[in-house]
């Protein structure tokens, strides 16, 4: 065993390389961030699965900050200083959790809530500072998509959308104002749940997870914990009850849960396609129709009655055979 992780042909070394760039390119190209941040997470992880030594994980997860730093000089002033922030966030702390959790055969529903979890803390760590600064990022941001509202306007004119079409869109554009300025820390919560899931789920293959001691299954097999469908009831009846600040919180935990559900109602779709075999041509539609408003509050709500009827065993024979073999294809799925 070599002092440290340089591991097959030395590949280890350049995850943290690598990753750094990964968190600048995705500042300069924010419709990439989905697919360049958790794989960067992901090879991260895998390089501290292949040094064999646990410790090895944190200096890994380290050196991504400084690497995103030096990549994120190309993009300006602004590129160096939240280059290493989204790296930190984004990339180090979901791997490094990520390298905890992959032990003691445990579920990886339970790994991406654990991954999704340090991605909050990290989010919310951010929102702190900023608050501890004097400044509202909900009310900064909202602000923001006022100063952009007449540029939009004026450029949805120009290619011709009918004024009707404007006004819809514009009216879109003041609710999500209002949400922004209200419930950042809803939004941010709800994009941390789907985080873990991106992370442990399409690039859990990328990150080495066949190789560690988790159970087996993939994400048709996902499901939640008792506790989410537990709050459910509580936090619904404060967002439709309550007023103030208990409103507010509450409405923030009914969109993490209304996530989480997502999720679990979309686990049951992609058990559905896996056991009548859809190829690719099926697969990609119904996916794109599961993202199409209002679908996915429907697919959210199957996700909570599934808690109750437990539509993939009722479709699938008995529990832990059915759970066996959404393990078995789940794992296919992620190979294609």
């Amino acid at each position: 065993m070599p002092p440290w992780p340089l591991r097959r042909g030395g590949a280890v070394w350049l995850a943290p390389v690598v990753s750094g760039l990964g968190a600048a390119v995705s500042l300069l190209l924010p419709p990439a961030a989905p697919l360049f941040l958790p794989g960067a997470a992901a090879r991260v992880a895998r390089a501290a699965f292949r040094s064999r030594r646990i410790v090895w994980a944190f200096p890994l997860a380290a050196a991504v900050v400084p690497c995103a730093s030096l990549f994120g000089l190309i993009g300006g002033g602004a590129g160096a200083l939240l280059s290493p922030l989204v790296a930190l966030v984004f990339v180090s702390l979901p791997a490094l959790a990520l390298v905890a959790g992959a032990r003691d055969g445990r579920r990886r529903d339970e790994l991406a809530l654990l991954v999704g979890a340090v991605t909050a803390i990290g989010l919310l760590s951010v929102l702190l500072g900023f608050s501890i600064s004097g400044t509202d990022p909900g009310a900064a941001l909202a602000a923001r998509v006022d100063r952009l509202l007449p540029e939009l306007i004026a450029a949805y004119r120009k290619s011709g959308w009918s004024e009707s079409t404007i006004e819809a869109a514009t009216s879109a554009l003041g609710v999500f104002h209002r949400v922004l300025a209200r419930h950042l820390v809803g939004i941010v919560l709800s994009a941390a749940a789907l985080y873990g899931a991106l992370v442990v789920y399409p690039f859990g293959r990328l990150s080495g997870l066949a190789e560690r001691d988790v159970a087996p299954g993939g994400f048709a097999s996902f499901r939640t914990p008792i506790a989410v469908t537990a709050a459910f009831v509580p936090a619904g009846a404060v967002a439709a009850l309550g007023s103030g600040v208990a409103a507010r919180v509450a409405v923030d935990v009914l969109a993490v849960l209304a996530v989480l559900f997502f999720l679990r109602g979309l686990a049951i779709i992609r058990a559905l396609l896996d056991r009548g075999r859809a190829g690719l041509l099926i697969r990609v539609p119904v996916y794109v129709l599961a993202l199409q408003m209002p679908i996915p509050l429907l697919v959210a709500f199957g996700g909570l009655l599934d808690e109750f009827f437990d539509f993939r065993r009722r479709f699938g024979g008995s529990a832990g055979a059915g759970d066996a073999d959404r393990g078995v294809e789940g794992d296919k799925g992620d190979r294609r």
